[in-house]
């Protein structure tokens, strides 16, 4: 295969599901849909042929990567920079961008990849940057992109291309995707491996009692000893609320909050990424950029959209390697519960103490128990107390099947 060279470039053993179908499809003459788990590789499955597919002898932007965050436009660029040649014209707009400096570039060049999220490359496309002969448009994490403020300028750029390709890359599809392919995509191959990959991770559900979730939280986290946990909370006033809990445990935590500036948010990053904290509290949109090889996940709360579960999970067991997502859950969420598991999501019981729940076998009627229920006579006249009489003869008849299957 052309790309076979990059498995020693990238150290990787073995193209993914994703990627190996993703190479597939890349240079036909339909749009793109690629469908697959978080952290199965999605993003290489697309920059291995897009580098390939690259002309350095053009001197016009040929390809433009959508990301949603400038935590992840640093991250598709840190991935891009060891697969480039040296003429490759390679730009990435984020908000540490010098945008004059930017412009003066463009007035005399055009790059020949750009990495941006859809605001800054709208801003950018009115003055100088010449996006009508784009080649290839890849939306990435494009189930993170998808709310009314995102689509309205991904509609302002599109209506801009002459002849392009498009790709987009998610991990779930949601409703607002489906509208925005039905719209743009026309003749579109849809690929989803999510069946072929196959995760290494164990869902633990934990029921609240009588307990609260934060007493829940801390017996959970007494009897664990992380490599990285990531805790998602999704109220803003629960994360801070949380994050005191937790400092007063002693616990080497940290939180990623929407209110920290970009060099705050920077710091704690490196800081994470260099395993200064055990912890990291953050929330679904705090989240977005995040790639930390966590050992665990900790679900305080359900996410507002299930489908962002899938996010939360993903960001365990990443590439081959296992990982445990835990989800305290209270008597409100059961229909969440029974949605994800209907899903594909497939629950264990767990305690506080992190110790699994005995299933009660007894609570169980078997055919046999319903057989000595329906041979109850019933009466012909509804006499007082019948209920409370048939309930009795009902659990004799049940423990009466019982001593037999004993016997």
């Amino acid at each position: 295969m052309l790309y076979n060279k990059y498995l020693s470039e990238l150290n990787f053993n073995k193209f993914t599901p994703i990627q190996t179908e993703t190479f597939k499809h890349f240079n036909n003459n339909k749009n793109y849909v690629g469908v697959a788990p978080t952290g199965t590789g999605k993003t290489h499955a697309y920059l291995i042929p897009l580098v390939e597919s690259i002309k350095l002898e053009e001197n016009f932007l040929q390809a433009i990567i959508i990301v949603p965050t400038n935590e992840l436009i640093n991250q598709v660029k840190d991935m891009i920079t060891p697969l480039l040649k040296d003429d490759f014209k390679l730009k990435s707009y984020d908000a540490n961008m010098n945008r004059q400096r930017e412009l003066n570039w463009l007035s005399n060049y055009q790059p020949h990849i750009v990495i941006s999220t859809p605001e800054k490359l709208n801003d950018l496309s009115n003055n100088g940057l010449n996006i009508r002969k784009t080649k290839y448009l890849i939306l990435d994490e494009a189930d993170m992109m998808f709310d009314e403020y995102y689509l309205s300028q991904i509609d302002i750029m599109i209506n801009k291309f002459i002849e392009t390709k498009y790709l987009l890359f998610s991990a779930t599809i949601t409703n607002d995707m489906h509208q925005f392919i039905k719209k743009y995509f026309g003749s579109y191959d849809l690929i989803d491996t999510t069946n072929q990959h196959k995760l290494n991770i164990e869902h633990r559900l934990i029921r609240i009692n009588y307990e609260t979730r934060d007493e829940v939280l801390k017996k959970v986290l007494n009897n664990l000893n992380p490599y990285l946990a990531i805790i998602f909370v999704s109220k803003k006033e629960d994360q801070i609320k949380v994050y005191q809990n937790l400092k007063e445990l002693n616990l080497n935590i940290a939180l990623i909050s929407g209110d920290l500036n970009k060099h705050q948010r920077k710091n704690i990053l490196n800081d994470i990424h260099n395993l200064k904290y055990q912890y990291v509290i953050a929330s679904d949109l705090a989240s977005r950029g995040i790639d930390f090889d966590a050992s665990h996940i900790i679900n305080y709360d359900l996410p507002y959209k299930l489908e962002f579960f899938k996010h939360r999970s993903g960001r365990t067991g990443r590439m081959d390697k296992s990982g445990v997502v835990i989800t305290i859950v209270d008597n409100d969420d059961r229909f969440k519960v029974k949605r994800l598991s209907e899903m594909g999501f497939d629950f264990v019981e767990y305690n506080s103490n992190l110790n699994k729940r005995k299933t009660r076998e007894t609570n169980k009627i078997t055919e046999k128990e319903m057989q000595a229920i329906k041979s109850i006579p019933k009466p012909k006249k509804v006499k007082p107390n019948y209920r409370k009489k048939n309930k009795q003869k009902i659990k004799e008849a049940k423990r009466g099947r019982r001593n037999v299957k004993n016997r």
